[in-house]
């Protein structure tokens, strides 16, 4: 018999890493059960090709039974959830919300069934909770986000362009990069920051700076146009684990990211990403990589071999086998 899987998520951001680590997963899932999505709040317009439902209690539109996996415990689930009796039921926490872990595991409990399941998106999360589960990094098409087939090669002193992308909130940026990416453009090189519209009223006047919306263009596009992913949130935001990190590491970019950061955990620094304290730091890394094309291709190289290792089709099957089991 067939396995139904129920993945559990607002689907309501498209620039979200835990909307696009649900999808992933259920085009993983796909080949093994029957996977349904469902959103708790309406879906954002750009996954209509998906087959998303949406939540609802008065029209009885919800998973019965079969196995639920709620990706994040920052949304409500809804009345609907005392009516359902699934035989199993699994958390992905990838958000630094005990709080709201704790609140979810005691509305999850009164179903009477077994013990939920964590999976945790990093390592920290589960030493930060006290408790345990499986940590997974959240799944990327290694296909999908591949280096590009031809990169030019500027030379020491050519066109250098650095970028990132996040969702396009003040949040996700630290107010000192914007006095990094000034200096980087007096120098000669460039920036591009999907999700930065944010910051137009700091650097919109500077023409080498180009300032995109979220979602202007696919990520793996996106990042295929740079020489190198830079990273770093505001004090206000803790990264928890960044898929944006780990897609620009599967595309073969060299990584400059603040330390605070659960991605610190998968960067071998210097080796296949570079990590970095203060402003200082970041500058003088990105410097280097700017005059040197052949250790940005070093770490990139390695940065690829590092994901295609943490996604490995062993990798992947054996978390296929824990969410079907």
């Amino acid at each position: 018999m067939v396995k139904q899987v129920h993945l559990i998520n607002p689907m309501e951001n498209a620039s979200g890493g835990s909307e696009w680590r649900t999808l992933r997963l259920s085009e993983e899932l796909s080949k093994h059960c029957d996977v349904h999505l469902w959103s708790s709040s309406k879906p954002n317009s750009r996954f209509s090709d998906y087959p998303i439902r949406q939540l609802s209690l008065s029209s009885m539109s919800f998973p019965k039974t079969g196995i639920f996996i709620i990706v994040g415990v920052y949304h409500e689930l809804g009345p609907w959830i005392h009516l359902a009796r699934p035989t199993r039921t699994i958390v992905i926490y990838n958000t630094s919300r005990p709080d709201l872990l704790r609140e979810r595991l005691r509305t999850l409990q009164r179903f009477g069934k077994p013990t939920v399941e964590i999976v945790f998106a990093a390592r920290w999360l589960m030493d930060a909770c006290g408790l345990s589960g499986p940590v997974e990094m959240s799944p990327i098409d290694l296909q999908r986000f591949a280096p590009a087939e031809c990169k030019e090669d500027n030379g020491p002193n050519g066109c250098f362009t650095i970028g990132r992308l996040s969702r396009d909130h003040s949040k996700k940026h630290h107010p000192n990069d914007v006095g990094i990416y000034r200096r980087l453009a007096s120098e000669g090189g460039r920036v591009k920051i999907m999700g930065g519209r944010c910051l137009a009223g700091e650097l919109e006047d500077v023409p080498e700076i180009t300032l995109l919306p979220s979602g202007w263009q696919e990520p793996d596009l996106f990042l295929k146009s740079l020489d190198c992913f830079y990273y770093r949130t505001s004090e206000k935001y803790f990264e928890p684990s960044g898929r944006v990190v780990s897609e620009a590491m599967a595309c073969g970019l060299p990584v400059v990211c603040h330390r605070r950061g659960g991605y610190s955990e998968y960067i071998d620094d210097r080796v296949d990403g570079f990590l970095f304290d203060t402003d200082a730091e970041a500058v003088e890394i990105l410097r280097t990589l700017k005059a040197d094309p052949a250790l940005r291709k070093r770490v990139g190289q390695a940065a690829r071999k590092k994901l295609t290792s943490s996604l490995a089709p062993a990798v992947r099957d054996e978390f296929i086998r824990f969410y079907t089991r």
